[in-house]
């Protein structure tokens, strides 16, 4: 289920994205880079530096078939290749997209599930160097720092997307470790306000124990 602005949130925000994403594009010949973040209804919206890729995917049609944001996949695989999934509808008219639309000829996913939401970090490079794949399954963990600090620093944007659901703040960074993506829980609890709270300080002003004390 796609966010009913996805395809145009992209070019909405085209100055913020640019000036945060930086840190990544051209990161290990990264020249794509999107954010995922898929709310705890299901419902997914994403910050593109490469926004013509996504509208033109989703604007025909294909991003209900695209096999990279499936929940099928991002639900059991903390990291991915794009090149390892299977479509069943579409593939060819995605991958021509992607590989001679948009030179994207290498492309994979690495992903967070942190407070009920997951967050989905997409990479692609056009044309690398012959260790290109290994040097990535070699860094795994510095791409997801990179992905965790641009989300955190995205987090007030996403803010304005989704509702009553409050983006969470990574607040400690885990490792890769393979499989399906480990449930992880930060430090810190919204208010109504959509303040982050330390999660101590929310059970020392909570009710009951307000009761306790007295």
């Amino acid at each position: 289920m796609l966010h009913p602005k996805v395809l145009t949130i992209s070019y909405e925000r085209s100055y913020e994205i640019k000036q945060r994403f930086k840190e990544v594009l051209g990161l290990f010949q990264i020249k794509h880079f999107s954010l995922d973040l898929v709310r705890p209804d299901g419902q997914m919206l994403f910050f593109s530096g490469t926004p013509s890729h996504g509208y033109e995917v989703c604007s025909k049609g294909f991003g209900a078939y695209d096999p990279t944001i499936s929940p099928e996949n991002y639900k059991t695989k903390e990291f991915y290749w794009w090149h390892e999934l299977e479509g069943v509808r579409y593939v060819n008219e995605i991958e021509y997209i992607r590989q001679i639309r948009h030179g994207f000829k290498y492309g994979f996913m690495m992903v967070r599930r942190w407070d009920d939401f997951y967050l989905v970090y997409s990479f692609a490079a056009g044309k690398v160097s012959k260790n290109f794949v290994k040097r990535i399954e070699n860094s795994i963990n510095e791409l997801f720092e990179a992905g965790d600090y641009v989300y955190n620093s995205m987090r007030d944007i996403y803010a304005d997307y989704t509702g009553v659901y409050v983006p969470p703040l990574i607040d400690t960074f885990y490792p890769y470790v393979g499989g399906a993506p480990i449930p992880r829980y930060s430090n810190f609890s919204s208010t109504p306000s959509g303040v982050f709270v330390a999660k101590k300080e929310m059970e020392q002003r909570s009710p009951l124990r307000l009761m306790v004390d007295n």
